[in-house]
């Protein structure tokens, strides 16, 4: 077989930029900046002439500036012209925060249908410099949270991923003191990497103890910056031929990339029926179809929006519980079968580097190229050496993992006896959401929100997920027998504290019975 294989990586970050200049720029230049810094990083590190490249591409993957808010074909058409690409084939990929992988996915497609292509990935997102207002943060939490069943309830992004991780902690018996040991764990790995956003900054104890949404203060929060990233993909033997004309370094090293799949859940929170992560899915199709098992991981990379998220897609990938997934975590680890530990996020993940919102996950894929030397900035990363795993995997989450993506790599050629075998997928339901007045159910999960600028209720304010009959849930906010608002839910009990549902306006509230 003619694998696919990726020949190395670069991003572009605000700190590559004149300040000045940066400062100058409009939203549509600073997106287009960063794709040329990118691409001109890569074809510098890959030894690649742009003359080279302009005659012989076949497609261009890009992705959508989430933070401009545009849509549409033309992005990709638009910014390959701009980059002196034309006459290739053009896609445009959306999968949020699942871009990345995405996309990653979509080339190997390309490269398996048609093995003389050569496929240039890129993007960038600009969200630091896109979101600097309350009136932003607000069309952010308008974006992501359902209008009619969320929203008006004064629900964030941040309060939704508070009320999966507290379900998660009562479940699991995770404890608020395993959050932050694993926060610490990858903040680590980012105080020596001079182009992670949290270089050389330690967390405070003033900075894990105030929560934005329970049970999260802001080191557990992914942080939002602009980013940009490139990376070329062709086929094993065009990489072995572009080697013998001297187009690219005869040193170079690509790597295998063997497998991706991605699987798409409910956009939003509330339409997720039990709230199972579209991750198990995903890592199954990924084995099963690639001949890998897991335990032939040697590094992975997994997607950490918020600690919570790290936990649960490392678990679901690697199908282990999540107590056991929290206590390698604390380490910084994953541990599989006989004492195998797999190191994981190692440049600190999107907690501690640099991650704009479409474009989040290329935090993952520069880590990995890094380990397999192929990262065009490996030098000014803090002395981590490369690890040149046999095995990795890529994950990416689209947010509150409604759409999940994950990619394999190899370093070795793989051999022709390993075989795909049929998945075991587990369904993924609806919920119904809505309730008749006077409908009476259970607390399921709670979230206290101690910040939301844009919503008319002053902090804190308590949100509750509901489970009525039929398996069906809603989000309403807390209310007293008298009518009056209840700020924290500490006192509840899950499964077991009894409410009643009734509407006001636009709004759900739950009554304590």
């Amino acid at each position: 077989m003619n694998y696919p294989v990726l020949l190395g990586v670069a991003d572009s970050v605000v700190g590559d930029f004149s300040e000045s200049e940066y400062k100058e720029w409009d939203h549509d230049r600073k997106v287009f900046h960063h794709y040329k810094r990118s691409l001109d990083r890569l074809l510098d590190f890959l030894e690649l002439k742009k003359e080279i490249l302009a005659n012989n591409i076949t497609d261009f993957v890009s992705i959508e500036p989430a933070s401009l808010g545009k849509q549409g074909y033309g992005h990709s058409v638009r910014i390959a012209n701009e980059l002196g690409f034309t006459g290739m084939r053009a896609h445009c990929i959306d999968l949020g925060g699942a871009s990345v992988t995405g996309a990653i996915g979509q080339a190997r497609s390309i490269l398996l249908s048609d093995p003389d292509a050569v496929v240039l990935v890129a993007a960038s997102d600009i969200p630091k410099s896109a979101f600097k207002q309350v009136s932003d943060l607000k069309r952010v939490n308008e974006t992501v949270c359902h209008p009619e069943y969320e929203l008006d309830n004064g629900a964030t992004l941040i309060s939704m991923y508070g009320l999966l991780m507290k379900r998660m902690m009562f479940e699991d018996r995770i404890l608020q003191e395993d959050l932050v040991e694993i926060t610490k764990a990858f903040r680590k790995n980012a105080l020596g990497n001079s182009r992670a956003y949290q270089f050389g900054q330690e967390i405070t104890e003033k900075q894990i103890s105030r929560n934005i949404a329970d049970p999260y203060p802001s080191p557990m929060i992914a942080i939002v910056t602009d980013h940009g990233f490139a990376t070329l993909l062709m086929s094993e033997k065009k990489a072995k031929e572009w080697k013998s004309k001297g187009w690219i370094r005869k040193n170079l090293h690509p790597v295998y990339l063997v497998g991706a799949a991605h699987t798409a859940h409910s956009e939003y929170f509330i339409l997720k029926g039990d709230f199972r992560t579209p991750a198990t899915n995903t890592g199954e199709k990924l084995f099963s179809s690639s001949g890998y098992e897991r335990e032939e991981l040697e590094y992975a990379w997994i997607y950490d929006c918020f600690t919570g998220m790290v936990i649960l897609q490392a678990s679901e990938y690697f199908q282990f519980s999540k107590k056991e997934t929290v206590r390698s975590l604390r380490a910084g680890k994953i541990s599989v079968s006989k004492g195998k530990e797999i190191p994981i996020n190692l440049l600190g993940g999107i907690l501690n580097y640099q991650a704009a919102m479409s474009v989040s996950a290329a935090t993952g894929l520069v880590d990995i190229a890094h380990q397999y030397g192929l990262y065009a900035e490996s030098e000014s990363i803090g002395g981590q050496k490369p690890l040149f795993p046999s095995v990795s995997l890529l994950g990416g989450n689209g947010g509150i993992d409604s759409i999940n993506s994950a990619a394999l790599f190899t370093s070795d050629r793989p051999k022709s006896n390993r075989k795909p075998r049929p998945p075991e997928l587990n369904p993924l339901f609806l919920n119904r959401p809505g309730a008749d007045s006077g409908e009476t159910g259970v607390i399921w999960s709670s979230t206290t929100v101690h910040m939301n600028p844009g919503f008319p209720w002053k902090p804190p304010y308590s949100l509750a997920l509901v489970k009525l009959e039929d398996n069906r849930f809603l989000l309403a906010n807390l209310h007293e027998k008298n009518g009056s608002l209840i700020k924290t839910g500490d006192h509840l009990e899950y499964d077991k504290t009894k409410v009643r549902i009734e509407r006001e306006g636009r709004r759900w509230k739950a009554i304590l019975s």
